[in-house]
């Protein structure tokens, strides 16, 4: 019963994540505001926000219209809150709703595991990095939609030095590192700052070596999230060719764990990944002819 307990109020807290995301979009600063929209204290607002209170359908609803959702978001908000009565298991990646959850979530997380193939993590990207990729990827994006997707992973970054940062821990294959997104100049900035945030207490950067071909879980690149040091709250994103999906129910999470631990074992230790990093990064150097 209380793997269950643990279980709902975990979902609770992406419903709670997800409205006062929303709500901060709608400009709604104070949750005293908000608490007069259905009638409740600002405490409860509060407490909903953070999971720890339920919120009926009908007040969903309330504020799903105060905050100006658009139809789909307010479906997917539906369908996300339905999930704490108890079902969990495996969502699109498209489903907005859930993306905006775990993004607020991301700040209260204990941990961030990484594993990417091709490309720097979202967490350790430079604004021109990411703006080489975006401009690179052949959906021909306005510059308006790149800009907004810019800051929404700058904001993202802001976790890495809050006050109570949580542990981030990536696995880079060695092609992320030699991809020159941007050209020289821009890869050589990248790798820098991958370089320097990797010397945070809270950060640990490991590279997997192509020299060491294959690998364990090789093609699939990951995001597993856990709150409170507790198992129990894992969510995975999972991205591979033509599919990407998140996943919260502890049995499909922790293969991803184990898959996890069998790769930092696999990769570069600590000192020889971020030696390898500033290698890489002076042969994009000015001068180098690269």
């Amino acid at each position: 019963m209380a793997g269950k307990s643990k279980s709902v109020s975990s979902n609770r807290r992406e419903v709670g994540a997800a409205l006062r995301s929303f709500r901060k979009r709608a400009g709604v600063e104070r949750v005293e505001d908000a608490a007069e929209f259905i009638d409740v204290s600002a405490v409860t607002i509060g407490r909903i926000e953070k999971g720890e209170a339920p919120i009926s359908r009908a007040n969903l609803g309330v504020l799903a219209e105060k905050y100006g959702l658009d139809d789909h978001e307010r479906d997917a908000l539906m369908e996300l809150a339905r999930q704490t009565r108890g079902k969990r298991g495996t969502f699109p990646a498209y489903f907005s709703v859930k993306t905006r959850a775990l993004l607020e979530l991301e700040s209260e997380a204990s941990d961030l595991l990484i594993v990417t193939i091709d490309l720097i993590p979202a967490h350790f990207q430079t604004e021109r990095y990411t703006q080489a990729l975006f401009e690179g990827t052949g959906e021909s994006l306005p510059q308006e939609e790149i800009d907004k997707l810019k800051r929404i992973r700058l904001d993202r970054q802001a976790i890495l030095t809050q006050p109570k940062p949580p542990k981030v821990r990536a696995i880079v294959h060695e092609t992320a590192l030699r991809m020159p997104i941007g050209g020289t100049e821009v890869m050589h900035e990248q790798l820098l700052h991958l370089a320097e945030l990797a010397g945070l207490p809270n950060v640990e950067i490991q590279v997997q070596p192509a020299s060491a071909g294959m690998y364990p879980g090789i093609g699939t690149t990951f995001t597993l999230m856990r709150l409170d040091n507790d198992p129990t709250t894992d969510r995975v994103q999972i991205d591979s060719p033509g599919d990407s999906v998140y996943r919260d129910r502890i049995s499909n999470t922790e293969p991803y764990r184990l898959s996890w631990e069998r790769k930092r074992v696999a990769a570069l230790s600590l000192p020889a990944s971020r030696s390898l990093i500033l290698d890489v990064a002076g042969g994009f150097a000015p001068g180098t002819g690269r």
